[in-house]
């Protein structure tokens, strides 16, 4: 997967991995880049990072939690963050939330889901994530998801991982 450089238009080359210990502890200290959620009460959950490959600074971050029940099948993603200095018309790297997305779209496939992803969306990026992502808007809502789902199926998979993670 590449990221893209905003200052040059170079691409750069990244890796999503799994958040270790020492991770959460430089997150904890680092939470001026990461602020919009409390990252180390999902310790004992499967939490991502995306880094550059030569890098091991942390860009963004991902919580996944698979649903096998038959009525679900699907990852949802619980939550995302990008590191702020690389959020809004300023960012210095362009790509991660899309690499992230395309991530867990890609383990929907790997552990059977077929490429079923959910998210519960906040009311600013709902129109965000259909446009930038191709998600669907389920206006399902309930006091856990005031917002409704957002649903991302096979297909609409498939593009995100040929767009993020296979260029």
């Amino acid at each position: 997967m590449l990221l893209k450089d905003t200052a040059t238009g170079n691409k750069l080359e990244a890796v999503v991995e799994p958040v270790t210990s020492k991770d959460f502890k430089i997150i904890k200290k680092d939470n001026a880049r990461f602020d919009k959620f409390d990252w180390n009460r999902y310790e004992r959950q499967e939490v991502y990072k995306l880094r550059l490959k030569n890098d091991e600074t942390i860009l963004g971050l991902t919580c996944l939690t698979e649903h096998t029940d038959e009525a679900t099948n699907a990852i949802e993603i619980e939550l995302l963050e990008v590191s702020t200095e690389n959020i809004g018309e300023k960012k210095k790297l362009d790509n991660i939330g899309g690499c992230l997305i395309a991530f867990a779209c890609r383990e929907a496939f790997k552990r059977g889901h077929d490429g079923c992803v959910f998210l519960t969306p906040k009311t600013s990026l709902i129109a965000h994530y259909s446009a930038k992502y191709g998600f669907h808007h389920i206006a399902l809502k309930t006091t856990q998801r005031p917002e409704g789902l957002m649903v991302l199926y096979g297909n609409g998979s498939r593009k995100l991982i040929k767009k993020y993670l296979e260029q």
